[in-house]
C-alpha cells in the first residue's frame, strides 16, 4: 500500500510538470488531464481513497480516529414555499471515510463525481504548486466529502 501512496502522489506531481510546465497551464486534449487522471484514480483506488482521506482530515485538523461531520443550512424559501432545512452529512473516522471513497470510486459511473475526486486529488497533491488557499482547498474538500456521502449513504435531514 505504502508503494501504491507513493506511486500515485509521483505521478499526480508528473501531470502536474507535463501540464503546467513553468507554472502555466499548456493547451493539451480535450480534458486530456482530467482523463489521465481518472485512469490513476482506477489504477489506485485504495491510495486514491487513503491519499483524500487524510488530506480532508489534515485540512481539518481532525485526528483519524475522530468523527466527521458536515452541516449545510439552506434558508427558507418564500418563492418556493419551502422551509428552511439543515442537513447533516456525519463520517466516523478517517478509516470510514476512506472506505466511503473506496467504494464511491469503484461503483460510481457518474462522471461527475469521479471528475471532483480527481480535481480534488490534483489540487491536494500539487497545493504549493498551484498555490492553492487552504479556506479554497478546505471548501473544496467538504464539496467531495458531501458527494461521496450522497453517493454511499443517505443524507439524514435535521
Amino acid at each position: 500500500m505504502n508503494r501504491n501512496l507513493e506511486a500515485l502522489e509521483d505521478r499526480v506531481y508528473s501531470l502536474h510538470k507535463k501540464h503546467y510546465p513553468h507554472g502555466k497551464a499548456v493547451r493539451s486534449g480535450l480534458n486530456a488531464l482530467q482523463s489521465e487522471l481518472r485512469t490513476l484514480i482506477s489504477q489506485y483506488p485504495e491510495a486514491t481513497a487513503l491519499l483524500l482521506s487524510s488530506s480532508i482530515y489534515r485540512l481539518h485538523r481532525r485526528v483519524s480516529s475522530d468523527p466527521f461531520t458536515i452541516k449545510r443550512h439552506t434558508p427558507r424559501s418564500v418563492m418556493r414555499l419551502r422551509p428552511a432545512r439543515t442537513q447533516t452529512f456525519h463520517f466516523e473516522s478517517q478509516q470510514d471515510l476512506t472506505l466511503s471513497i473506496q467504494h464511491a470510486i469503484k461503483t460510481s459511473q457518474a462522471a461527475q463525481n469521479l471528475e471532483q475526486l480527481a480535481t480534488f486529488l490534483f489540487q491536494s497533491v500539487n497545493q504549493p504548486c498551484l498555490k492553492i488557499d487552504n479556506e479554497d482547498l478546505r471548501d473544496s474538500s467538504e464539496v467531495l466529502a458531501i458527494a461521496v456521502h450522497k453517493i454511499t449513504r443517505v443524507a439524514t435531514p435535521c
